[in-house]
């Protein structure tokens, strides 16, 4: 049996050589003809899986490591009696720290006060539920926005597109769905980004295309009257220079990249692979803590002070930044090309999952928080 597999899918000899022989590819140099003897294909969101790359091929499973699959053409697997699967909600812990990273990182810089503030979540799937959770933790108003799910489960307290652009923050977790009902292509556009309020947060983790760069451009460069976290882009990975400008944050789609949730994605396809091949679950990933893996929390300073002062020591969205903003001095290669380099020689980043928190007589309410982060907590924290 021969597998291809994205070379940046973490473990990937560790936990697929059992199957037999690896061929590991850039994702996206992948190509027809890397895959005219293969079986097995294994890939990212930076594969297009399609007809001009498996058509001739003996590929028989279609496995991607990660949360979204609007880069597999459904169809054409389907009717080619290819199975395939993703690894859903193997990154969204990953997500949501990124999106709070960010938060709290504006409200710090500009002394922004998160009481009584409100966040607006448009996708309430495995990353929108995580961030609701954390949100609610720390004292936000939520406002949940998901017509897909309202509909089918037939769930109460959700409210319009529109009520949920009007909220202090707001940020996209839904998938790109580029036509029918729920279509999420362009789903903030000219038409609707002037009902983000003057002083908001703006955040896209979910696709580039959910947000229309250029309107979004277009209102920065009118009116920078709203803070800007873009993870995503239209394009990519030639993402728009003039709106890397604009915003406060920008990353090169890397929101997921924890080290946890690469290992969850590896772990969820070759879960599903052997269940495809009726075959035994023999690997299991072995992670370490890192070596320096204790945070105090300080009860004398309030929940937003210390998750200001705590989410750099865990995650630094601005080193993620400012590393994209150094694509001019690069020489030897284009904007488009460093985006993708950052992407493959991304260091290894714990959630917090990885660490451990210690304090004097930490209130209820605290550890209500650390628990919506997953934080280990000290015996004498609880």
């Amino acid at each position: 049996m021969k597998l291809v597999i994205d070379e940046n899918i973490v473990f990937a000899k560790e936990a697929f050589s059992e199957f037999g022989e690896i061929k590991l590819i850039p994702g996206r140099e992948m190509k027809n003809s890397d895959l005219h003897d293969t079986d097995i294909l294994i890939v990212r969101s930076v594969t297009n899986v399609n007809r001009d790359l498996l058509n001739s091929s003996r590929v028989r499973f279609v496995g991607t490591a990660t949360i979204g699959t609007d880069h597999l053409d459904e169809n054409y697997l389907k009717e080619n009696g290819m199975f395939f699967c993703s690894a859903e909600g193997c990154n969204s812990m990953s997500v949501a720290e990124y999106v709070f990273a960010g938060i709290f990182s504006l409200t710090k810089k500009h002394k922004f006060n998160l009481t009584d503030k409100s966040i607006g979540i448009i996708g309430l799937g495995n990353v929108g539920s995580k961030v609701k959770k954390i949100a609610e933790a720390v004292g936000l108003t939520v406002f949940q926005n998901d017509p897909p799910r309202q509909k089918k489960e037939n769930l109460k307290g959700f409210v319009s597109l529109n009520e949920a652009l009007n909220c202090d923050i707001v940020t996209f977790h839904v998938p790109l769905n580029e036509s029918g009902e729920d279509c999420t292509y362009k789903l903030l556009n000219e038409n609707n980004l002037g009902r983000i309020k003057a002083g908001s947060i703006l955040i896209n983790t979910s696709r580039g295309s959910v947000v229309d760069n250029a309107s979004l451009k277009k209102r920065l460069m009118t009116h920078k009257d709203i803070f800007t976290i873009l993870d995503v882009w239209e394009n990519e990975p030639d993402f728009d220079l003039e709106l890397l400008h604009l915003v406060d944050f920008g990353t090169p789609h890397i929101a997921g990249y924890s080290f946890e949730g690469k290992v969850n994605g590896t772990k969820t396809i070759y879960d599903k692979l052997c269940e495809y091949l009726q075959r035994s679950v023999l690997w299991r990933p072995k992670t370490e803590k890192p070596n320096e893996n204790k945070i105090f929390w300080d009860e004398n300073k309030s929940v937003q002070n210390n998750l200001e002062e705590i989410f750099p020591l865990v995650y630094s969205i601005q080193s993620d930044d400012n590393n994209l903003r150094k694509y001019n001095l690069q020489e030897s290669m284009s904007h488009s090309q460093y985006f993708d380099y950052l992407r493959k020689s991304y260091p290894r980043r714990r959630e917090f999952s990885a660490y451990r928190v210690s304090g004097n007589k930490i209130s209820t309410d605290v550890i209500k928080v650390l628990q919506s982060l997953n934080v280990e907590l000290n015996n004498n924290t609880k």
